[in-house]
C-alpha cells in the first residue's frame, strides 16, 4: 500500500507481477520502468496517478487492473531506445482517464483479456491513441470517451470492431446498447463519465450481421465496472443500425477511424 510523491513503483530496468495486491496512489507515475513492464497475476488498484502504467514496453498477461489518472492510463512511453508496443494477453483492465485511456507511441497488440475504458471528456485526447497499429484479435474491448481524437483498431485486425460517434455530448451513466438482429445482448455498458464515441470490439461482431445501437433505458443485469451482463434490457432511444462489412464499422459522422 503506497501514497508516494513520485512514482509508487519505478525501476531503472524492468519490473515483473506476478501476484499480490498493490493499492497505489501517486503524484506522479503509478508504476514505471524505462524497459519493460510486464503483468502476470495480481490485484492492481491504482486510486490516484498522473500517468497509471508507464514504460516503453508493457505485457499484461493476466490480474485485475483498475487504475484513476489525471492524463494517461496506459502510456507507451520512455527516453530509452526501443520498440514501443503494449501487449494485451489477457485479464481484466478498467481506466478512468483524463487524458488518453490507452496511449501507445507505437503499437498495440490485444489477444484476449477485457479492457474498459471510461474518459477521456476532452476533445484533444482519446479512449485509445497509438501512433503505429493496434490489432486485435480476440478478447473484449469497451472504449468510450470524447470524439476529436478518437480512433478504432486497425483493418488488419482478425477481431472485428465498431467505432461509434455520438451527434452530442452522453451523460454520464448513460447506458449504450447494442443487439444483434435476433434481439439477443451484444453489449449493455454505462461510461462512468460524459461520453461522445464508443469503441467496442468482440466476438459477438459478425461479418455481414446486422446490430441496432441504443442510447438509454435500463437494465436488470449485473454491473461491474460499467459493463452489464445478464438480465433483460427496456430499450431507450434507437440511435442507429449498421452492418458489419469489414474488420472496422464506423457508425456517425467524423474522420477516419485510425491508421
Amino acid at each position: 500500500n503506497v501514497n508516494a510523491a513520485d512514482d509508487a513503483v519505478h525501476s531503472n530496468n524492468a519490473i515483473t507481477i506476478s501476484g499480490g495486491a498493490l493499492t497505489l496512489a501517486t503524484g506522479d507515475d503509478a508504476i514505471h520502468a524505462d524497459a519493460a513492464i510486464t503483468i502476470d497475476d495480481g490485484t492492481i488498484d491504482i486510486t490516484e496517478s498522473v500517468e497509471g502504467i508507464e514504460s516503453i514496453l508493457i505485457t499484461i498477461n493476466g490480474g485485475a487492473i483498475h487504475i484513476v489518472a489525471s492524463d494517461d492510463g496506459i502510456n507507451v512511453a520512455g527516453d530509452v531506445a526501443g520498440t514501443y508496443h503494449l501487449y494485451l494477453h489477457g485479464g481484466r483492465i478498467v481506466i478512468d482517464a483524463g487524458g488518453d485511456g490507452i496511449d501507445a507511441n507505437g503499437s498495440i497488440t490485444m489477444t484476449d483479456g477485457v479492457v474498459l475504458v471510461h474518459g477521456p471528456t476532452n476533445q484533444g485526447n482519446g479512449a485509445i491513441d497509438y501512433d503505429g497499429t493496434f490489432n486485435v484479435s480476440g478478447g473484449l474491448l469497451v472504449a468510450a470517451g470524447s470524439a476529436g481524437m478518437a480512433q478504432a483498431p486497425s483493418a488488419t485486425s482478425t477481431q472485428n470492431s465498431v467505432l461509434i460517434r455520438f451527434n452530442g455530448a452522453q451523460a454520464a451513466g448513460a447506458l449504450v446498447h447494442i443487439q444483434n438482429s435476433a434481439g439477443e445482448d451484444v453489449l449493455t455498458f454505462a461510461p462512468a463519465k460524459g461520453y461522445q464515441s464508443l469503441v467496442f470490439s468482440s466476438a459477438e461482431l459478425v461479418l455481414g450481421s446486422a446490430y441496432t445501437v441504443y442510447l438509454g433505458g435500463s437494465s436488470t443485469g449485473t454491473v461491474s465496472d460499467g459493463l452489464y451482463s445478464g438480465g433483460s434490457y427496456t430499450p431507450g432511444m434507437v440511435y442507429a443500425n449498421f452492418t458489419v462489412n469489414s474488420s472496422v464499422t464506423v457508425v456517425g459522422g467524423g474522420g477516419p477511424p485510425g491508421p
